[in-house]
Formats: structure tokens, C-alpha cells, sequence
């Protein structure tokens, strides 16, 4: 499914919207924390609202920077070759990161 420019820009600032929420709620949330604290930290990592924002937030930070870096890839790679080449290990390395983000979570959450 193709999304033509428009939707895309649109989704990019739905995305910062919530990346902005995420990121708030996030830091306010953490501000009491003690960073030095293992326990405490992981601790933090059971709330199930403290997890989801965590994933709201590289969630929305990961799929903003993905729309961002295929519109400047589109703007300015004109080699479609080369184009398909590095947007396939553009989305590689984003998938990657989505992955890692999701194990650890589940990790910390469910496991320590």
C-alpha cells in the first residue's frame, strides 16, 4: 500500500504528538526515580503503564525518524539502485531496533 505525501506528513505529526506525551509523561515519572538503584529501576519497568510508555515512546520516535529518513532518502538519492539499497537497510535497521525495544521490555517486565 503506497500512503502519498500528505498522509505521510500527517502521520509524521500525529507521531511527534504522541512522542511528545510519551516523552513528558516519561520524565515526570522517572524525575523521583534513584538511577543507581537496580531494583528500584526495574521496579519501575513492572508498571504496566510505565512499559506502554516506554513503548509509545520508541515506538513513535523509531516510526517518526523511519518517515523522516524516507523522505529525505527520496529527496535526494536519485539512483534508484542505490535508493532501494539503502531503504531496505534503512528498514532492516529499523525493524532491528523495533525488535531489541520489544525483547527488553518483555524482559524487564516479565522476567527480572
Amino acid at each position: 500500500m503506497k500512503i502519498n505525501y500528505t498522509s505521510k506528513w500527517l502521520l509524521q505529526k500525529v507521531l511527534a504528538i504522541l512522542f511528545l506525551i510519551a516523552s513528558i509523561y516519561t520524565f515526570f515519572s522517572l524525575k523521583s526515580l534513584e538511577f543507581k538503584n537496580y531494583e528500584a529501576f526495574t521496579f519501575w519497568f513492572k508498571s504496566y503503564l510505565n512499559s506502554f510508555s516506554v513503548l509509545v515512546l520508541f515506538t513513535s520516535i523509531f516510526l517518526h525518524s523511519n518517515i523522516g529518513l524516507t523522505s529525505i532518502i527520496d529527496d535526494y538519492i536519485h539512483n534508484q539502485s542505490s535508493k532501494k539499497k539503502i531503504l531496505i537497510v534503512k528498514n532492516f535497521f529499523f525493524v532491528v531496533m523495533f525488535l531489541i525495544t520489544i525483547f527488553s521490555l518483555i524482559r524487564l517486565v516479565f522476567y527480572v
